[in-house]
């Protein structure tokens, strides 16, 4: 692999990174606009070369954007929850981090696949 093509999968990763980013807080928010921001970044894949780092920078930031969302919200609301007289009622996120957990893995398989791939190119 070239030096160009090494450059172009991290752009490609970095791409996908930013996009996931903002889809990730739009899934939370207004899921329909968050999911056809990752549908359309998908379909976008079919022309992208290297692939690989996209997709895994994809799910990597919307994994993690899930993630660290989530967890802050619940630590805001335990922290509120501790000054007397004020109740905040914290939903069950547990599915929502597990299910964030499992998009940031298949970012970070994904990355390390796209990783050993081209190295074993070069």
């Amino acid at each position: 692999m070239t030096r160009t093509t090494g450059r172009r999968g991290l752009s490609n990763w970095l791409a996908g990174v930013a996009v996931g980013v903002a889809a990730g807080v739009l899934t939370l928010t207004f899921p329909t606009l968050g999911w056809l921001i990752v549908l359309a970044f998908l379909l976008g894949l079919i022309r992208a070369a290297p692939r690989l780092p996209a997709f895994g920078g994809l799910f990597f930031g919307v994994g993690t954007t899930w993630v660290v969302l989530l967890v802050r919200s619940h630590l805001e609301c335990r922290a509120f929850d501790a000054a007397p007289g004020q109740e905040c009622g914290d939903p069950g996120i547990e599915l929502w981090l597990a299910i964030g957990g499992v998009l940031l893995a298949i970012g970070v398989v994904s990355t390390a696949v796209a990783l050993v791939q081209e190295r074993r190119s070069d």
